[in-house]
């Protein structure tokens, strides 16, 4: 544990410490002058005064000190390193707290809710936060003291993952309650939309795609001419053509659309090639083409058996749909089988400061100043 200072230069306000030394200087107790009747046609030598000297050296000490302590608070103390061994105990909204209560018996531990700010179990009602729990064992993990154990409270089925195990920089006790599970409502993504503008060249191809898209048991294909502008920004365009992209489908990938383009498109060449898919033979598929005006992707070669044996594989309208359109990841797991990694690296712990123990004692020093300052004797009473 070591003391540092915020903002240094609020020392300068330790100038300001001369200003009660001025002031007692001035308003040294005033010596009332007395007319004796033998003694008034005497004149006085004035006695030149050898020290300076300060009358009232407690309300002086306490003035000083009143200062130094103001421009102490300036210069931000704080401390660093402070210890905190206390447990920490986080229950994900919806488990039994009582049942967490039995299960982790720990009478000096601080609970809390595994939520967006952390709230205390104490008075405060469960939060419905939909956040996912890996990040918020994160921050949580990142906002306590290196030294603080910490506990986890989680269902036996925990909804809400992402696609990565959560690692911290400490070792978790991961404390699984065995809780009936909501229903999980299966959940249907449906299939991609495609519309296709192609060339004479091109036509053959699109009966490969239809038929990809049959296996899909979606729509089918919006099939038109390359003379003819594509018109549904949701849909997966298919540009089947060795013209150049028109510009407006330019500026619609620019803007975040998906394309998937012929072989005999022309590329850019500081266009950045990417293997995106491979059949069972390493023959390449579909490539990611990126450039400056964004990404799309590519057929390896023209929509033909010959050039392309996968079109006639089984598994083709499968390996398609993956590549244009991603799985959903898994947002519901075992959580005995999800526990925290270790091995993160600690995270800095911000400073303690030490601001408000400081203005108690400004204020509890200038309550005191107040009264030696008004006090009977400084007003001549008895």
């Amino acid at each position: 544990m070591s003391l540092l200072w915020l903002f240094p230069a609020g020392f300068i306000a330790l100038a300001a410490l001369l200003l009660p030394l001025l002031i007692h200087l001035a308003r040294r107790s005033e010596q009332r002058v007395i007319d004796f009747a033998a003694l008034r046609w005497l004149s006085a030598r004035p006695r030149p005064r050898r020290r300076i000297r300060f009358d009232e050296w407690p309300l002086l000490v306490l003035r000083l000190l009143l200062l130094a302590l103001l421009a102490v608070l300036l210069a931000r103390p704080a401390l660093t390193g402070v210890p905190d061994t206390r447990p920490r105990i986080a229950v994900v909204p919806g488990v039994d707290l009582a049942a967490a209560q039995r299960s982790v018996g720990h009478a000096d531990a601080r609970w809390l809710w595994l939520a967006a700010g952390f709230p205390s179990i104490d008075n405060t009602a469960a939060p419905q936060d939909s956040e996912s729990p890996s990040s918020l064992l994160r921050e949580l993990d990142a906002s306590l003291p290196a030294g603080a154990p910490l506990t986890v409270v989680v269902p036996s089925v925990l909804d809400g993952l992402d696609a990565q195990r959560p690692q911290l920089s400490r070792t978790v006790r991961w404390q699984v309650l065995e809780q009936t599970a909501a229903t999980e409502t299966p959940t249907t993504v449906a299939a991609p939309q495609l519309q296709i503008r192609h060339d004479d060249a091109g036509t053959p191809g699109v009966r490969y795609l239809d038929a990809a898209a049959s296996a899909w048991r979606g729509a089918r294909p919006q099939t038109a001419d390359d003379t003819v502008a594509f018109s549904d920004d949701n849909a997966l365009r298919v540009w089947l053509s060795a013209k150049p992209l028109p510009a407006d489908t330019s500026a619609w990938l620019q803007r975040g659309g998906r394309l998937l383009v012929d072989a005999r498109t022309p590329v850019p060449a500081d266009a950045q090639r990417t293997p995106l898919w491979r059949d069972a033979n390493g023959v390449l598929v579909v490539e990611r083409i990126g450039t400056a005006h964004g990404q799309w992707l590519r057929w390896a070669a023209p929509l033909q058996p010959a050039s392309l044996p996968v079109l006639l594989d089984a598994e083709f309208p499968t390996g398609l749909r993956s590549v244009l359109q991603a799985s959903p990841t898994p947002q519901r797991a075992p959580a005995a089988t999800i526990p925290p990694e270790t091995g993160a690296t600690p995270y800095p712990q911000p400073a303690t400061e030490l601001g408000h123990w400081l203005l108690l004692a400004i204020a509890l020093l200038f309550l005191l100043e107040r009264w030696l300052a008004s006090a009977p004797r400084r007003r001549g009473q008895p």
